[in-house]
């Protein structure tokens, strides 16, 4: 198994894990189901944690992969659903890209940099996954940026009955720094509603 395989492989694994707990509940109308649960569940050495939001969504299907496809090297639909400034393929790796990403926190707080691997592909023919996790020894870019550790993160498709789409974000990095619990609460609140943003985006 490639490491783009076995990343998508373990980020699938998330969606059955049954060690997340209730984090909070969040409200996105846009969805067919509108309260949208938020579960977080530890990490080894992280403050941060993983977690899960889960959506149902309504659409057609070929569209919806054809969005998250773009995601290893495409800024707009990470934009969407991260809060990201930046997203550049340093280089392809055929299965996928070896990806830089820059997320945009509030100042005075200093972004956040990291170089990863990012995927996106089939499980099976109704499920669709976008991964990404950090390389081990990579540097940082900019010195201005917080060089953090992502260890699980992306999303995950599954085609359901009639033009149903169950969505998975995954999010868990070690931002190495502290952030406030606040602003934390925030960022997870934004993962819920960017499933509605995704919907919207999926309707026009």
């Amino acid at each position: 198994m490639s490491h783009h395989a076995e990343i998508r492989s373990a980020l699938l694994k998330e969606t059955t894990d049954g060690t997340y707990k209730k984090h909070s509940s969040v409200k996105v109308s846009e969805l067919v189901e509108p309260k949208v649960v938020v579960e977080r569940r530890d990490w080894p050495g992280s403050v941060w944690g993983v977690y899960r939001v889960t959506g149902t969504m309504k659409g057609d299907w070929d569209k919806a992969v054809e969005m998250v496809k773009t995601m290893p090297s495409e800024l707009k639909i990470n934009k969407l659903m991260y809060p990201v400034k930046s997203v550049k393929a340093l280089e392809d790796e055929g299965e996928g890209v070896i990806q830089y990403r820059v997320n945009d926190l509030p100042w005075p707080l200093s972004d956040r940099e990291a170089i990863t691997h990012a995927s996106a592909g089939f499980v099976d023919d109704k499920t669709f996954v976008y991964a990404t996790r950090s390389i081990p020894g990579k540097k940082p870019v900019n010195k201005d940026n917080v060089f953090a550790e992502v260890f699980i993160d992306g999303l995950i498709l599954q085609k359901l009955d009639g033009d149903k789409i169950a969505i998975w974000s995954i999010g868990g990095m070690d931002p190495k720094g502290n952030i406030p619990e606040m602003l934390v609460n925030n960022l997870v609140s934004d993962m819920a509603h960017a499933l509605g943003k995704f919907q919207k985006k999926l309707r026009k």
